[in-house]
């Protein structure tokens, strides 16, 4: 596991796969410059951290980076957020105020989801990417600003300007570099030191004393799809150290929606199991939901009782 920066906001950065340290190698090199950055991905997969690990690593680090979450602010409002606006702009403008672009002077400005930002909006940021000018809201006067763009969308921007939603200009201005973050279920290599990672965090919190995995935990873990990706996996996780009282944490305090998926029982492994280690996993499964009645797991797996007790047997099951 590779986690890099000492900044406390960039702790759960891991790069332990090979495509996490391909990317982190090119996002080494554009930290240091002041190309627009655009970073795509799935929702979940750790743009937003990404985002900050780019400005922190670089030499803009000592000045502000400020986040605009697109689809959180109104569109009626956001054009006075990013460029500010001069008394009497509106009605409730009583006071000149600066906007976020002009308050991340010297730093980084970041755009969340900024497929989302409306044409005429666009248009704006992109004379600003382009120029570093803008006026502020009913004023005149032209401001020049030295900030640095990244911008970050869990869709492919591309379709969004083929769909006419998103201008071609100001795609190509943000995407100089593209910097694309690949799912969990693509770096399976992360997973492992991800879930370590926030055990950590967990028991520094003193959610846990639990400072490994079960061996059948693991596997569960490697072998899971991960759809919500690093902020899933960041949950389960948490909801597994609550369950965990002691030094490790087994396989039923994962969620049932993980261990229930057919693909866990195989997928975390080097190799493809045998019907009979599959067999001996989920009957160990079973059990654990049940807390080790006999009665109720033989109903569950369809067999009787005295079954259940030689396959316990054979298998080691206790």
């Amino acid at each position: 596991m590779t986690a890099l920066t000492p900044v406390p906001e960039l702790a759960g950065v891991v790069a332990a796969s090979p495509a996490m340290r391909d990317l982190l190698k090119l996002a080494s090199r554009l930290a240091e410059g002041r190309t627009p950055v655009l970073i795509q991905g799935e929702s979940g997969t750790g743009k937003d951290l990404l985002a900050h690990w780019l400005h922190h690593a670089g030499p803009r680090r000592d000045y502000p980076l400020i986040k605009v979450h697109c689809p959180s602010i109104p569109s009626e409002l956001l054009e006075s957020e990013l460029f500010g606006h001069e008394a009497g702009a509106f009605t409730d403008a009583k006071q000149p105020k600066a906007g976020k672009i002009e308050l991340a002077a010297g730093g980084t400005v970041f755009f969340d989801q900024v497929q989302d930002l409306t044409p005429n909006l666009q248009a704006k940021l992109l004379r600003v990417v382009e120029d570093c000018r803008f006026e502020r809201l009913g004023g005149t006067e032209t401001i020049e600003v030295d900030v640095r763009f990244v911008a970050a969308s869990s869709v492919d921007v591309r379709q969004a300007v083929s769909a006419g939603t998103f201008r071609q200009d100001l795609y190509h201005r943000l995407s100089v570099v593209p910097l694309t973050v690949p799912p969990l279920r693509e770096r399976r290599d992360d997973i492992l030191p991800l879930a370590e990672t926030f055990l950590a965090r967990e028991r520094q919190r003193r959610t846990t004393p639990a400072r490994a995995f079960a061996r059948e935990t693991s596997e569960a873990l490697k072998g899971y799809a991960w759809p919500g990706n690093v902020r899933e996996l960041r949950s389960v996780i948490e909801r597994a150290a609550l369950y965990t009282t002691s030094d490790v944490v087994a396989s039923a305090a994962l969620p049932p929606h993980i261990l229930e998926q057919p693909a866990t029982l195989w997928a975390g492994r080097d190799r493809r199991p045998s019907l009979k280690e599959i067999e001996k996993e989920y009957i160990r499964y079973v059990l654990d939901q049940v807390a080790g009645q006999q009665t109720r797991a033989a109903a569950i797996l369809g067999i009787s009782r005295k079954a259940l007790w030689e396959k316990r047997r054979r298998y080691g099951i206790r």
